[in-house]
């Protein structure tokens, strides 16, 4: 490995970071925003509408200069996982369950689920400190849901469905790093896919909550579902994953936590276990292992296959 190629490894994790943090910060928004929808009479349903119809009105003109790369069987799944399933679990979850658990299933399960979709489907090779951090953070989602099982049953169904969601990402982001498209293109195939599959059938049959919610609210949701968490989340999550590698951006998610933990309870009144508590100190501190500097020879591994070409570590 010579100074050239150090420099360039050097360069694409730092760029991969501020992406990545870009993500993160966006997709706390992203949970304390999807909470504040289902409180405010807005229904799974129609938060997916506001999502992807938002994002399919701003991307149309891009979606028709990229229409030959869209007709693509991998566009397809890729829109099925990354778009409609992800976001049927994921709002499912959010009217069933807290923000406070969203924070910490969607993020704290997701490096479990990523690792081993991107070993089967990617065939990334990870240092072993890696997977220290993703046993340390499985122990703190197996935390709080023995908590919810023990305490409570009013939450296990939404918290299956952050997890069936983190399921529908984890393959999403292994598929993405393993066929490597443009970030453009994979963004908005997923927008278009998801759009022209649900929006029809929730215009025809589905039940709407929008006459009911103010317009404020369905202004502010309407930025952020459809502009924010769709658009330009995806695109600093895609570049995220072709600089540094499926494993590592899904460790860093594990960061969410934290920010929503210390903002959904003055927010929306929600309280924290001393067992969510845990599972959030037991997920930071897995993501901080897993992300450690590594030797020199297992940073050759991982970084330099990071190119769009490759798409493989």
């Amino acid at each position: 490995m010579d100074n050239n190629q150090v420099a360039s490894a050097v360069d694409n994790t730092r760029r991969g970071l501020c992406f990545a943090l870009v993500a993160i910060l966006i997709w706390t928004g992203f949970i304390l925003m999807s909470r504040a929808g289902s409180l405010a009479s807005l229904g799974m349903t129609d938060m997916l509408a506001i999502r992807f119809g938002t994002a399919l009105l701003l991307l149309a003109p891009l979606a028709w200069r990229y229409r030959q790369q869209l007709i693509n069987v991998r566009i397809l799944i890729l829109g099925l996982f990354g778009g409609l399933g992800y976001g049927l679990f994921v709002y499912s979850g959010f009217a069933r369950a807290p923000a406070t658990h969203a924070a910490l299933l969607l993020p704290g399960l997701m490096p479990v689920l990523v690792a081993v979709a991107a070993v089967i489907l990617a065939g990334e090779r990870r240092p072993r400190m890696v997977w220290i951090g993703i046993l340390i953070s499985s122990v703190g989602v197996a935390v709080l849901l023995l908590e919810t099982l023990l305490e409570s049953s009013r939450y296990w169904v939404g918290d299956l469905c952050f997890v069936g969601a983190c399921l529908c990402w984890a393959i999403y982001t292994a598929l993405l790093r393993t066929w490597a498209l443009e970030p453009w293109v994979a963004t908005i195939g997923v927008v278009v896919v998801t759009a022209l599959l649900y929006l029809p059938v929730y215009v025809l049959w589905l039940p709407s909550g929008l006459a009911q919610a103010s317009w404020s609210m369905l202004l502010s949701q309407s930025l952020y579902q459809g502009v924010l968490a769709t658009i330009v989340q995806m695109i600093c999550y895609v570049r995220a994953v072709q600089l540094l590698g499926a494993t590592r951006v899904g460790a860093l998610m594990a960061l969410v936590p934290v920010l929503v933990g210390g903002l959904a309870v003055p927010l929306f009144g929600e309280s924290l276990s001393m067992g969510l508590v845990v599972s959030i100190l037991l997920v930071l501190f897995g993501s901080v292992i897993g992300n450690l500097p590594q030797g020199r020879r297992l940073q050759s591994h991982r970084e330099l296959p990071a190119t769009p070409l490759s798409g493989r570590c």
